[in-house]
């Protein structure tokens, strides 16, 4: 399949699932140190944009991939911000091992997210990917990661100088924090419930529904999408269930 153009994948003013892999599956974000250096590396070079730029939603590290959700304000400008950090940690691993090459796997993937009920859903899915690894019983229990924040407040010692943007989906969750933290710590345990062994496949071209997304493969193949074309009719899919 052509490697598309950000440009006709995402949007801006909407949110977007990305992943960063190691080269070949490899574990190459594997020890404490080295998730602290990528989140380090992330904050720092977010900074420099201002963080109010493309804020940062959710985020899971793990040891072979890392999962983040932003909202996109400037294309230009998270491009940017992806190259310095990714550059950044990649001499940082490879000067740390005594090695050369590739750190990455390819470009890092992006996904647009149809709407907030899909962004709540992948959220769900980052945070609950410690359980799916067997790492964890707990997912609060996993450091690198947002649940904790979401669910009860609790913010890890690498999110000392992170700013991390609610979206909105979870600030309509209730009034207060404590509500809010309630009600996300129930709907979590119904998506692990009835999705927490499965995968999703973020797919080029968005995740939503059937019709949206093949509404927007179309697109990205004739002319750069808008989201005047999301088709609002369009049945739900399983994921609508919860």
């Amino acid at each position: 399949m052509p490697r598309y153009p950000r440009s006709m994948t995402l949007s801006e003013g909407f949110c977007f699932h990305k992943t960063w892999k190691g080269h070949n599956g490899e574990w190459n974000i594997n020890t404490p140190s080295e998730k602290r250096a990528y989140l380090d590396f992330l904050s720092q070079e977010h900074q420099k944009i201002s963080p109010k730029k493309n804020p940062l939603r959710a985020i899971c590290v793990m040891s072979n991939h890392v999962h983040e959700i932003y909202t996109l304000d400037v294309l230009e400008i998270f491009c940017k911000f992806m190259r310095s950090h990714h550059s950044r940690y990649g001499m940082y691993f490879n000067k740390k091992h005594q090695r050369h090459g590739k750190v990455a796997q390819d470009r890092p993937h992006t996904s647009l997210m149809e709407n907030h009920h899909y962004e709540m859903m992948a959220t769900f899915y980052i945070h609950a990917n410690p359980l799916r690894a067997g790492i964890c019983k707990d997912a609060s229990s996993y450091q690198w990661s947002t649940h904790a924040l979401y669910a009860f407040g609790k913010r890890a010692s690498w999110m000392k100088d992170f700013w991390i943007c609610f979206p909105k989906w979870y600030m309509a969750l209730g009034k207060t924090w404590a509500q809010r933290q309630k009600v996300y710590r129930k709907l979590f345990a119904q998506y692990l419930k009835k999705f927490g062994e499965e995968k999703i496949k973020f797919l080029t071209f968005g995740f939503g529904t059937s019709i949206w997304t093949h509404n927007r493969k179309y697109l990205c193949r004739t002319k750069k999408p808008t989201f005047s074309d999301t088709n609002k009719n369009a049945p739900p899919s399983k994921f609508n269930s919860l």
